[in-house]
């Protein structure tokens, strides 16, 4: 039994190793386009950037397990059905839930390494991507300047009709800010025909400068060839990030759970997420369960029809777990049933198949 436990395995494992690549690749497509938008466009930190491609990682693993693991049962137990051995194993005495030990104890495995990602690592990443983009961001305001886009810059406001990235230069820019130490009702406002915008300081050159009292009349007015304005960057340093539910451990959403006064849409939210990073890392056994049947059913150990039936599943699944996301935060169901849908269907599919099967 042994060796058949390991032939089993070794079908099933190297399948898994090409979708969970496969699918990591697809889904991190966009992101590399992202990001490498950041180093060759906006001039970003290569160092800084890399750490982006690290942290954002991890964030793809909850869904690409359960979906590598379909895919590589379904191809595998194909094969295995198509060439008979499924047939020869039966024979031979052995049941079809001796043949199917291995694979249930690698999708119990896969399972657990998904909760841990779910649970404490992908959070954790998903808060050190934050906090790196943040920090490119704040730390190179010109990063934000965008051309004919009103940009926020500390307490100012910034326009520039033409931005180029490689010399870092702005052409005919509107800078307009209120005054500390001037009560205003209107902005005071410098219109300046190129510009720059380094990590400290905002550099404008052949400037004009508006200044308005409360009756909005021209109180002010002045012509320079140069004005530096210095940032704030004290305040960039302190900057502190507020976590979002997809960035908190389960310890720390059950602590804001325990808040008094927490607004229910909040909480319906919080109870949501909760529910999903359990119920999600769990898809993966479900899957496993399910996939055998299909594979045997399937006959055929072609990847094209194995990645099809992948992903018709997965998108089925999908929809199923988003209605009844939508169904909790109506308020029509509770968010642990919402959000558990898509897993008791499944697995009651799974086991009836798998019944199905043992009785053929």
């Amino acid at each position: 039994m042994k060796i058949i436990h390991r032939y089993i395995l070794r079908e099933t494992f190297w399948p898994f190793v090409f979708g969970f690549l496969f699918f990591n690749f697809i889904l991190f497509v966009g992101v590399i386009f992202d990001l490498t938008k950041l180093i060759f466009v906006e001039s970003a930190p290569l160092f800084k950037v890399l750490k982006l491609i690290v942290f954002s990682l991890p964030s793809f693993f909850d869904i690409i397990i359960p979906v590598s693991l379909l895919f590589s049962i379904i191809l595998s137990f194909g094969r295995l059905s198509a060439d008979g051995e499924i047939t020869a194993f039966r024979s031979s005495g052995i049941s079809l839930l001796q043949i199917e030990f291995s694979i249930i104890l690698f999708a119990i495995f896969l399972t657990f390494i998904s909760l841990l990602f779910s649970a404490f690592l992908t959070p954790w990443c998903n808060r050190m991507y934050k906090t790196t983009y943040t920090e490119i961001i704040l730390h190179r305001p010109s990063l934000q300047v965008k051309e004919k886009t009103v940009v926020k810059i500390d307490d100012k406001r910034v326009y520039a009709f033409k931005v180029d990235r490689e010399k870092n230069m702005m052409e005919k820019i509107i800078l307009y800010e209120f005054v500390p130490s001037f009560s205003q009702k209107f902005p005071q406002v410098s219109i300046a025909e190129k510009g720059e915008v380094t990590e400290q300081k905002i550099i404008l050159e052949k400037v004009r400068l508006f200044q308005f009292d409360r009756s909005y009349r021209l109180t002010r007015y002045g012509r320079f060839d140069r004005e530096v304005i210095y940032l704030n960057q004290k305040k960039y340093e302190k900057t502190e990030l507020k976590k979002e539910s997809w960035d908190m451990t389960f310890r720390e959403i059950r602590e804001k759970l325990r808040e008094e006064n927490l607004p229910l849409e909040e909480k319906t939210k919080l109870e949501i997420d909760l529910h999903g990073r359990i119920a999600i890392p769990l898809a993966t056994f479900i899957m496993c369960i399910l996939g055998i049947p299909l594979g045997i059913k399937v006959e055929r150990g072609d990847k094209s029809i194995s990645l099809g039936i992948s992903l018709i599943v997965v998108i089925i699944y999908y929809i199923f777990f988003l209605a009844g996301n939508f169904l909790a935060r109506a308020q029509i169901v509770s968010p642990f049933l919402g959000t558990w849908i898509p897993n008791f269907i499944f697995f009651t599919l799974g086991i009836y198949l798998n019944i199905k099967a043992i009785t053929r």
